[in-house]
């Protein structure tokens, strides 16, 4: 008695292919998505700096300009009323430094004493004595990043001194993701998709090769059965002889 041959399951047939295309799909768009997460937190990031940066820099502006309004108001009482006016309203922890400079340059009063005297003689300081006008510039103070903000003193619309605050940059700056965080979270997309893709692929392509087969079937028996039909009318004929 002859043994019948077990007919190997089609599915597997049909998974490997479908896993190899879904894999290309799914790496396709893990890079996609990579990158616009990337550019999302790249944006965020910058536009909360910015605004930390702009009001840092309006609260600067606003505190000089009300000690130069407090100091031209003491333009003429003694230099130990200037000091004593920048010992009790500057003692914020964010001023790093507070002076009144006069017209030859030379600081006249400090948050640090030890200034009083010193001529300042920097290009920063300089180009800011040329605009007649107030001036915010950034750079480094004290080892850390500072924002210096120059406000002149009038007297009778003349400038007679200068203030000049030094106040340290904001140190809560947001900052994006990792690539390990960001790597992770397109995983989570990701792989679901990788797994349904698969099996969708899979089955979709088994029912291609099902109807792909039902079909070559179908054309082989239209093929053959008008030859069957001939030879079964030649069986039937009768022979002479």
């Amino acid at each position: 008695m002859a043994r019948a041959r077990s007919t190997p399951p089609r599915f597997p047939r049909t998974f490997l292919p479908a896993l190899l295309i879904s894999v290309a799909l799914s790496v396709l768009c893990a890079g996609v998505l990579y990158y616009l997460l990337a550019q999302q937190d790249r944006a965020i990031v910058t536009a909360h700096n910015e605004a930390l940066e702009r009001a840092a820099e309006d609260k600067a502006r606003a505190v000089t300009r009300t000690f130069a309004w407090f100091t031209e108001t003491l333009l003429g009482e003694n230099l130990t009323e200037v000091q004593r006016a920048i010992d009790l309203h500057l003692r914020q922890g964010g001023i790093l430094d507070a002076a009144v400079i006069a017209e030859n340059n030379v600081i006249v009063a400090a948050k640090s004493p030890d200034a009083v005297g010193r001529r300042l003689q920097d290009g920063a300081w300089m180009a800011a004595r040329t605009t007649q006008s107030e001036v915010v510039s950034r750079g480094i103070e004290m080892g850390r990043p500072a924002m210096t903000v120059v406000e002149p003193l009038r007297d009778r619309n003349h400038v007679v001194a200068w203030v000049r605050v030094v106040f340290a940059m904001p140190q809560d700056y947001a900052v994006g993701r990792s690539a390990d965080d960001l790597a992770v979270q397109v995983a989570v997309y990701v792989i679901p998709l990788l797994l349904v893709s698969t099996l969708l692929l899979a089955l979709a392509m088994r029912g291609m090769l099902s109807q792909v087969r039902l079909l070559i079937a179908k054309v082989l028996m239209e093929a053959f059965a008008p030859q069957e039909a001939n030879t079964t009318a030649a069986a039937r004929l009768p022979r002479f002889g």
